[in-house]
């Protein structure tokens, strides 16, 4: 064997070394690894490769392979075990820009110590030990390599890895099929492993600082905001529902519905302001419409493809959640979804709200495969009542997601005429229409609620994005809503539709056409509260341009780079214009659900004494902020549990735990869909006889 080739097979076996223990310390267990191996084996190759790549390039700069694998493993072993602890403890893995989560980092910490557990450092030990035997008694394990080798051998990693960054000169990621799943950080590791993964999401974080930016430069730009003084001594109930992918189908003009899917929204539409809203998403990213509408952000300024949820909410951001909580308001946030998507439990943290009510605590009515907007409109209204003074609360939808096959709502009731529909589109769009039923009448549940109640509130209602209704735009190319190169594409395609109700504001109804980073500014206006410098500056924008304008545009230039300016600021920069209530953003006694769970007492329910060694015993709680989807433990084991109410819960404690005299130490529990439980009581002791 030629001896440079003698000297670089080692740094192959090596590499495979490597990226098979990346990956049992980040997913926790070897069988975790053969399942990845056996179902995403382009993945596997790819991880391995990046490794090669790595350990190729290491090597060039050392010049000698034990020292090119060493540095490698040091840096990917120890990334591994931190992620695999991350996702142990929060159900989420390492991400680049836990860089930034000094506070979460501390939250982890505490941890730490009880997590290394036999498997974990049985695993430290065999690859130690297997690394060990391999450079150190192994031959051509410890390569010396020339200048010439080094050079080649620098070259083609960093072909590689700019390949795998960018998809030039060499599209890797197409190649081998690779797609990331920015959404769910935690489906995007485990499909994609733990360095691929890293990799792509680098991208994701790298923000330019604009040119000039300073403290002096944002107090300046502050300094020249028209602030809005006029402010309005009633705090109306102010009411934001985010209501999934709704649209009006109506507008077609060549389809006709058997009935008006949204009677109810058309004729708010004749008497209250509203029109329609640029939304900067197509068929999903919701989080971003969110983003631009609590926040006033806008995604124009950051990375094509980002999440901000994901990626950059990871400190204080100012939001209406926490300008209207200044003002004397209680906010809470409501998802018919779980907490942890789009790390929506951290976000409405760092926006201020002071409650999060997730799926993990609905009443489980279901309407197709999601919980129903009406149980969404029952938890805003319960909201509402509870608050002392006023109340925020901005609220998503999930009834009429994605899909739209003809099953999904077991019948439906809307038929769809006109135009060429295929039958997969007539199907799509008949079950969209249908799920748009459940929206009108979530929308008039809560208007009549609240013009009965005679308290003074603003309804905001609107959606996020436009359906996926069939693989490209058939159903829109279909009824000849669209058009093949249509001119008004995006007018068409990025326009949803909104409302905003009152029930005390003197008539002025408006046709509005506006961006969804402008909802939140006009809608303080609207209620006459007090803003803040962000959102009165983008109010001043509105005024000017309701839609944001083209980015080449030089007549606004000057605008846009403000707002640039104070965004970057804002999410990426030392928060400058937050110098005096950037402590008073986030709540501190922030909660998940309805209020603390809380275990007062527990008793056995008469008739279910234990009478024989076989029997078991049914026991009573008695508490607080019970959930259906709480489980009562005896001494960590989960018991067959009964949802009462609020206060009362029941279990069954198996004749497996009553064996033995003694205490059993008794709480109720909600885990989530991750396995992380999420919230708990605490504990008291049941006597065993």
């Amino acid at each position: 064997m030629a001896k440079p080739l003698k000297s670089i097979y080692p740094l192959f076996i090596l590499s495979l070394w490597i990226v098979s223990f990346v990956e049992f310390f980040s997913r926790g267990s070897a069988a975790a690894v053969w399942s990845w191996l056996m179902t995403n084996p382009l993945e596997l190759l790819l991880n391995y490769l990046f490794v090669v790549f790595a350990l190729l390039i290491l090597t060039a700069l050392t010049g000698r392979t034990r020292w090119a694998y060493w540095i490698a493993a040091l840096i990917f072993i120890t990334i591994a075990i931190a992620s695999g602890i991350k996702l142990k403890i929060m159900g989420v893995p390492l991400l680049p820009w836990d860089v930034f989560l000094s506070s979460e980092a501390k939250d982890v910490l505490q941890y730490v110590n009880s997590l290394f557990s036999i498997n974990l450092i049985s695993g430290a030990v065999i690859f130690l030990l297997g690394s060990y035997l391999m450079l150190y008694r192994l031959p051509h394990f410890n390569g010396k390599f020339r200048w010439k080798t080094k050079i080649v051998l620098a070259l083609l990693s960093v072909v590689f890895f700019i390949s795998v960054y960018s998809g030039k000169p060499i599209p890797v990621k197409q190649a081998f099929n690779i797609s990331t799943i920015p959404w769910d950080q935690t489906a995007n590791y485990m499909t994609n492993g733990l360095l691929l993964t890293t990799l792509l999401n680098v991208d994701l974080i790298l923000i330019s600082e604009p040119e000039g930016y300073s403290k002096d430069k944002i107090e300046s730009l502050i300094a020249e905001i028209p602030r809005k003084s006029e402010k309005n001594p009633i705090d109306p109930n102010i009411i934001v529902i985010l209501n999934e992918s709704f649209w009006d189908p109506t507008i077609m003009k060549d389809i006709k519905f058997s009935e008006d899917p949204i009677p109810f929204y058309h004729s708010l539409q004749e008497k209250y302001s509203g029109g329609w809203m640029r939304s900067p998403q197509f068929g999903g990213g919701t989080a971003n419409v969110e983003f631009e509408v609590l926040t006033g952000n806008s995604m124009r300024f950051v990375q094509q493809g980002s999440l901000p949820y994901i990626q950059y909410v990871n400190h204080p951001v100012d939001s209406l959640a926490g300008i209207l909580k200044r003002q004397g308001y209680t906010t809470a946030s409501i998802n018919p979804f779980h907490n942890w998507f789009f790390n929506s439990r951290n976000v409405y943290r760092n926006f201020g709200f002071s409650k999060f009510i997730s799926s993990e605590f609905f009443n489980p009515v279901y309407k197709g495969p999601f919980l129903a907007d009406t149980e969404v409109a029952n938890n805003i209204i319960e909201q509402v009542e509870a608050s002392p003074g006023p109340a925020f609360v901005f609220a998503n939808t999930m009834e009429n997601h994605y899909p739209y096959e003809p099953w999904k709502f077991g019948q439906n009731t809307i038929k769809v005429e006109g135009a060429n529909l295929s039958e997969e589109s007539k199907g799509h769009l008949e079950t969209f229409a249908q799920g748009l039923t459940g929206a009108d009448e979530m929308l008039k549940n809560l208007v009549e609620h609240f013009e009965a109640s005679g308290e003074p509130t603003i309804i905001v209602f609107f959606g996020d994005h436009l359906p996926v209704l069939g693989n490209d735009y058939k159903t829109y190319k279909e009824s000849n809503y669209l058009q093949e190169d249509d001119p008004d594409f995006f007018r068409k395609m990025y326009s949803v539709p909104f409302v905003v109700w009152d029930n005390y504001l003197p008539s002025d109804k408006e046709d509005l056409y506006i961006s969804t980073s402008f909802l939140g500014p006009y809608v303080l206006n609207k209620a006459q509260k007090e803003g803040s410098y962000y959102t009165d500056f983008l109010y001043s924008l509105y005024e000017k341009s309701p839609v944001l304008p083209d980015p080449d545009s030089e007549q606004w230039a000057n605008e846009l780079r403000t707002y640039e300016y104070l965004q970057y600021d804002i999410m990426f920069g030392a928060r400058h214009g937050y110098t005096d209530f950037e402590d008073q953003i986030v709540d501190p006694n922030f909660i998940l659900g309805f209020g603390p769970m809380q275990l007062d007492q527990l008793s056995p329910v008469e008739g279910s004494v234990q009478t024989s060694e076989d029997a078991s015993v049914t026991i009573q709680l008695k508490g607080k902020n019970f959930v259906p989807g709480g489980l009562v433990y005896a001494n960590g084991d989960s018991l067959e549990t009964t949802y009462v109410d609020r206060e009362t819960v029941t279990a069954v404690i198996p004749a497996s735990l009553l064996g033995k005299p003694g205490k059993l130490e008794i709480k109720v529990k909600l885990i989530d869909s991750q396995s992380i439980a999420i919230v708990e009581t605490n504990s008291l002791p049941f006597n065993v006889h």
